[in-house]
């Protein structure tokens, strides 16, 4: 996934793109927004995207969260010097919602002062963040899509729970023992692993893999990887139940679960669906997919994003294109 782009945030730098249709007279339609989960890059969107940008009716703006993908460079400065867990630079949900709402205000599709507000996409803990974002901090979404998403507690397997218990630990592993338990994490995500075939999952490891060649620093993308993992703080979710923020959501939503979902059981789905309360209009369960349902299964994926962004919302096109 390219990613030419950069904005700088609280020390990090930010690689995103505006996607636009190839088609020089294209209509302008919908604005959407991918937001991406752990430990995840855009990557994992390009066939969505592909096929939205076929259609030619969309702009798309998609990133990489501070911390993931294209996006680990980080420089400490006055905002953010130290961070949780002993690891430099802040991945938690809570800093990541904060980071959204400040890149949709740096391309103008914030929803305020005639902008946009745009359709969202959300995977995994990704869903969080764009509930943080829109109830906490006030950022706008014309609606919501919401893929096999992670926002109820309790939160993350006994893997993830390990890793954030000891992170020291995991920090110390071998090089080779570490891109085999990450390239063992990924393939778990999938329904049939023969999915990941043709170099699909070497795209999804890579980011976290060290490698001489890539001019990274002995240790710098395991570290990035562990602290991904510590820094899912649940006190930033569980902030937004107590305080019932999932009932104030403003716009209209959709779920999406691969119905064999080893990650994220049924019943979570089940439990923010109702936490949502009316705003959840349609239901998508997909057979014969996984975590990763997009790539399990991108045909009816895609087809369910082009219907979602279809039906819903206000079908609000840029105005400052």
């Amino acid at each position: 996934m390219e990613l030419p782009s950069t904005f700088e945030f609280q020390g990090w730098s930010i690689r995103f793109a505006v996607k636009k249709p190839a088609a020089v007279h294209a209509p302008q339609g919908k604005c959407v927004v991918f937001v991406h989960g752990t430990p995840w890059s855009s990557v994992v969107y390009q066939p969505i995207i592909e096929a939205l940008l076929a259609r030619g009716s969309y702009h798309i703006l998609v990133y990489d969260l501070p911390g993931y993908g294209q996006s680990q460079s980080y420089s400490p400065d006055s905002h953010q010097a130290t961070s949780a867990a002993g690891f430099p630079g802040d991945t938690s949900v809570k800093f990541q919602a904060g980071a959204l709402t400040a890149l949709l205000q740096h391309v103008q599709w914030d929803g305020m002062n005639g902008c946009p507000a745009p359709a969202v996409v959300a995977h995994d803990i990704a869903g969080a963040i764009v509930l943080r974002a829109h109830t906490i901090l006030g950022c706008q979404f014309d609606t919501m899509l919401f893929m096999d998403t992670n926002a109820v507690l309790p939160w993350g397997d006994g893997f993830y729970k390990l890793v954030r218990s000891e992170p020291a630990t995991f920090m110390k592993l071998p090089a080779s023992i570490f891109e085999a338990m990450v390239r063992a994490v990924v393939r778990s995500a999938c329904h049939d692993p023969r999915v990941l075939q043709n170099g699909w999952e070497d795209a999804l490891t890579q980011p976290w893999i060290d490698s001489a060649s890539d001019g990274a620093s002995a240790g710098e993308r395991q570290r990035s990887f562990v602290r991904q993992i510590a820094h899912a703080d649940d006190s930033d979710v569980a902030d937004m139940l107590l305080r019932n923020k999932y009932g104030s959501v403003q716009c209209e939503v959709k779920i999406v679960w691969g119905e064999e979902d080893s990650w994220i059981p049924r019943e979570k789905i089940e439990q923010l669906i109702e936490k949502l309360q009316g705003s959840v209009k349609e239901q998508a369960f997909i057979p014969r997919a996984g975590h990763l349902v997009m790539l399990d299964q991108p045909a009816r994926v895609a087809i369910e994003v082009v219907d979602w962004l279809t039906r819903y919302g206000t079908a609000k096109s840029l105005s400052k294109a």
